[in-house]
């Protein structure tokens, strides 16, 4: 084997691993791109599972926020005789949640909570309190991986204590 064999062998080798590790770098990144969406979504989801599961279990709403208001809160009054908090922080973007044992936080990068109260009809909003039998939940998160990329999660859950 001659040097000029040897250097245009070590040439290409050189090119097809940058090729390769550009690949893989990018590969990398677009996995990590998805999993933070993944992640966001799934704090949605979560969030709105809690919550619908929270009201179902609930003897009454104490409180609703305004059915236009994207940073909604929602007071629960419970089985057991304790108000339950929820409240969405839009300056970092966090649901947090009051109960007994002290107040925390639920889910991060939530976006929006938005809460509409109805009566017992299920067509007639309210924000009185005391007449919301039934609620639309809807929780937002923005994916910073798609343009303009905002997923919006909604379920309508009923209060059962009446």
């Amino acid at each position: 084997m001659s040097l000029l064999e040897l250097v245009i062998a070590t040439s290409m080798l050189a090119m097809v691993l940058a090729a390769v590790s550009m690949i893989l770098r990018t590969s990398r990144q677009a996995w990590e791109a998805h999993r933070g969406d993944y992640a966001r979504i799934e704090a949605a989801h979560a969030t709105l599972r809690h919550l619908v599961r929270e009201v179902r279990q609930a003897d009454a709403v104490t409180s609703i926020s305004l059915a236009t208001d994207n940073s909604g809160q929602l007071g629960l009054l419970m089985p057991t005789g304790v108000t339950r908090l929820w409240d969405h922080d839009d300056s970092d973007d966090t649901v947090n949640f009051t109960g007994t044992s002290g107040s925390g936080l639920l889910a991060n990068d939530i976006t929006g909570l938005r809460l509409t109260g109805f009566k017992a009809n299920g067509t007639t909003a309210t924000t009185v309190a005391d007449e919301v039998q039934f609620l639309k939940i809807d929780v937002t998160v923005e994916l910073p991986r798609e343009m303009n990329g905002t997923r919006v999660v909604s379920s309508y859950v009923w209060v059962r204590a009446w």
